[in-house]
């Protein structure tokens, strides 16, 4: 249970070295002396002082000391508090970034004139931001059904046209073993409207719009009927592309001398449907602008010794995500303005990873 200190903000000088610690072991990797600390404070503070306020840090579960004669190093708590302070300003500093960064997107986005796709974004975010970039390529699945329309062309021969909430339109011809008058045709397009109306596309592949025949009724059997021709109709929908590049940038942090954080990582990228459901809930849980997670907090188990930032992108209604992986001592502020760049770049030109 947590101590009643705990829930007591921190002062500056607190925040301040807490904050020095954690940039120091991002550049160093390794736990941090009260000596290299004293060196990088902006304000004058004894060495004594130092100590007794990482001792007190670590007592409010800020910060760790591995073994007895070492420094310390951040905690997830002590990441969270570093990582908030970044994202609280980050409106007035997200143009910021280096020139050689932007020159890097420049770069990266001018090599492939024509368009670039999911697996050269991927390759660009990982190098502007030092870490495993992923991305998740906008998917039909969460795109909702308007209506069903049906227009017959003989009596066993209609036009079915599924209108989606992103203006756009489904269209298949559904022949019948015999006739079926415009009536009856009008009448099952009503009751499959009613059923399909608000429902996504996944809802209507897992077949969410044919239920058992309670009534029986002649529009009821046709609706059922035309329920499977509107499943479909939307069966070529592809699901979001999966890329992920920039492997090596995780493999050569010191984190990885342990194998089972490389065992758990691998397990998670070998499949393109986890990476797809994991980075999705976590971009729905996000909401708008960046999402983190750093270790404990990460609802994926299997992520829960990395930090996952992720930024969400939506062209013509459908959503993709941004994803950076990697330990929990990344460069945070190098990923979120690698991130911004890359995000700012699709939104003003959508057609980059259209599909």
């Amino acid at each position: 249970m947590m101590r009643p200190a705990d829930t007591q903000p921190l002062d500056d000088r607190a925040r301040e070295i807490l904050e020095a610690v954690v940039r120091l072991n991002i550049e160093t990797g390794r736990p941090v002396s009260s000596g290299l600390v004293e060196r990088s404070v902006r304000r004058r503070v004894s060495s004594a002082t130092i100590r007794a306020v990482m001792k007190r840090l670590e007592d409010r579960g800020y910060l760790a000391q591995p073994h007895t004669s070492a420094g310390r190093e951040p905690t997830d708590r002590g990441y969270r508090v570093y990582v908030d302070t970044l994202t609280a300003g980050w409106g007035l500093r997200r143009r910021e970034a280096p020139p050689a960064m932007t020159r890097l997107m420049e770069r990266g986005l001018a090599a492939d004139a024509g368009g670039t796709r999911i697996k050269g974004l991927a390759l660009l975010l990982s190098r502007l931001t030092d870490a495993l970039g992923i991305i998740v390529g906008p998917s039909w699945e969460t795109v909702k059904v308007v209506r069903v329309e049906i227009y017959p062309r003989t009596l066993r021969r209609a036009l079915l046209a599924v209108v989606l909430d992103n203006a756009q339109v489904r269209t298949g011809l559904v022949a019948f073993d015999q006739d079926r008058t415009a009536g009856l045709l009008a009448d099952a397009a009503a009751v499959l409207s009613h059923r399909a109306a608000g429902r996504t596309v996944s809802e209507i592949r897992a077949g969410v719009l044919e239920p058992p025949d309670l009534l029986g009724s002649p529009a009821s059997r046709c609706a059922n009927e035309l329920a499977g021709e509107t499943r479909r109709a939307l069966a070529d929908l592809v699901e979001g592309e999966v890329e992920l590049e920039g492997m090596a940038n995780v493999l050569e942090e010191p984190e990885f001398q342990d194998p089972e954080p490389l065992r758990e990582l691998l397990r998670f990228l070998e499949s393109p449907r986890l990476i797809r459901q994991a980075l999705g809930d976590l971009d729905n849980r996000a909401g708008e602008g960046f999402g983190v997670w750093i270790g404990s907090e990460n609802p994926v188990g299997g992520l829960r010794r990395f930090a996952v930032l992720t930024r969400g992108f939506a062209i013509g209604g459908r959503r993709g995500v941004l994803a950076v992986l990697g330990p929990r001592r990344m460069g945070y502020e190098r990923a979120f303005q690698g991130m911004d760049l890359l995000g700012a770049a699709i939104d003003a030109d959508p057609n980059r990873v259209a599909s």
